[in-house]
């Protein structure tokens, strides 16, 4: 967890995949307060007293939860004028205007599909060669939706099931394409950044069609 001071009023917070592993947060927890993001609010607090004296027990903060990448989040801590000072100075506003922006772009996609994160799967892979291959593996036994993208240099693999076959399952999916990529944090949030940011080579049956175009 690396703390940066922004100015006098502000600081930034870099949280990676691994930060985020070892406190049990997924990217969406950090959407919505709850008893995690609360915690890990006064644990930032409590390291930027400690290194940059930012804050005292009356000063009202606002948060705002960037994503960053596919794995990582910026969180933002702005001090802010106390209009009313009944206020608990403590209360949490996660803004997020990037994921607000992402829903409402894909609100009609989201509304129509409705999977579970769960059953998400992103991976990334160096070169295009590696994606093909894969999905020829892929291709007999995943049924159901995937989509292509580009960015950072790198390919990026959705995989959404709609139907199993009788062998099919995450784990098998995941055990098949480590065998030619790397699993990142799969959620709606981490799509929904490829959506914005990445360059969306295949929006449907990506498995299938290059499985089709370059299959034997």
């Amino acid at each position: 967890m690396k703390i940066e001071r922004v100015s006098e009023n502000q600081l930034k917070l870099t949280l990676t995949r691994t930060d985020l592993v070892e406190r049990d947060l997924k990217l969406e927890d950090l959407i919505n307060p709850s008893d995690k993001t609360q915690k890990l609010f006064r644990d930032i607090m409590e390291q930027a007293l400690d290194e940059y004296d930012f804050i005292n027990e009356n000063t009202p903060l606002m948060v705002e939860a960037v994503p960053v990448g596919v794995d990582g989040i910026m969180i933002i801590v702005t001090k802010i004028d106390q209009k009313n000072k009944g206020e608990n100075p403590m209360d949490l506003l996660f803004k997020n205007k990037e994921a607000h922006k992402w829903k409402k772009k894909s609100m009609d996609f989201v509304e129509t599909k409705n999977h579970d994160s769960e059953d998400l799967l992103i991976f990334s892979f160096p070169t295009l060669d590696d994606v093909i291959h894969a999905s020829l593996r892929l291709n007999d036994c995943h049924g159901g939706e995937s989509e292509l993208f580009k960015s950072d240099e790198r390919f990026f693999l959705i995989l959404q099931p709609d139907t199993y076959t009788e062998d099919e399952n995450n784990d098998y999916i995941e055990l098949l394409l480590n065998e030619f990529g790397q699993k990142h944090i799969s959620t709606s949030l981490s799509k929904y950044y490829l959506l914005e940011h990445g360059e969306q080579l295949i929006k449907a049956n990506a498995v299938e069609a290059l499985a089709k175009a370059f299959g034997n």
